[in-house]
């Protein structure tokens, strides 16, 4: 079955399913956020508009992760307006989304900045390396790490990079063969 759009009205079900809550749970929120409001169709089906969604996905992020109590939502709801929460609900689902692999930053910007420290040429690249920054003179104990990183630590670290690159694409072909 083709998912649906993320434009696509959601029942009552697929919202919950979506959101990871109980029906009944968002019956109740309608009932404490009067900002939630479903179009009712006959014999009273709800169907849920994007925007409530991300609605809904915000007061989700302040209740549960954020632990704050329903009175200070409300609160937060009237000072900050309906916009605020829903840019929480819309960060939340964009940080979570599936990203392609060029598009994943396998590389954390801390190691990208290893040119920009010096290492103690006693001791091999590692945690434990003590770090001195750039601009701190040179006193014939540290060496300029971009230049004289040993070349096993750089082969390491490309092995390393490689088994996560393999590990990501299996992951990606797990999921969606499942």
């Amino acid at each position: 079955m083709q998912g649906k759009t993320t434009r696509a009205f959601r029942t009552i079900s697929e919202a919950g399913d979506e959101l990871g809550l109980q029906p009944h749970v968002l019956r109740f929120w309608e009932s404490k956020f009067s900002d939630i409001k479903p179009i009712k169709r006959g014999g009273g089906r709800r169907f849920y508009r994007p925007e409530d969604i991300e609605f809904i996905r915000g007061i989700k992020v302040l209740l549960h992760e954020e632990k704050q109590p329903i009175r200070e939502v409300q609160k937060r709801i009237r000072s900050g307006g309906v916009k605020e929460v829903i840019k929480i609900g819309q960060s939340i689902q964009k940080a979570s989304r599936q990203k392609e692999i060029n598009e994943t930053e396998l590389v954390p910007e801390r190691i990208k900045m290893v040119g920009e420290i010096y290492v103690e040429k006693s001791t091999t690249f590692s945690s434990t390396a003590k770090l001195a920054p750039l601009s701190s003179k040179n006193d014939g104990n540290l060496i300029d790490a971009k230049s004289d990183i040993d070349t096993s630590a750089n082969e390491d670290m490309q092995s390393a990079l490689e088994r996560l690159i393999t590990l990501r694409r299996r992951w990606l072909d797990f999921r969606g063969n499942t």
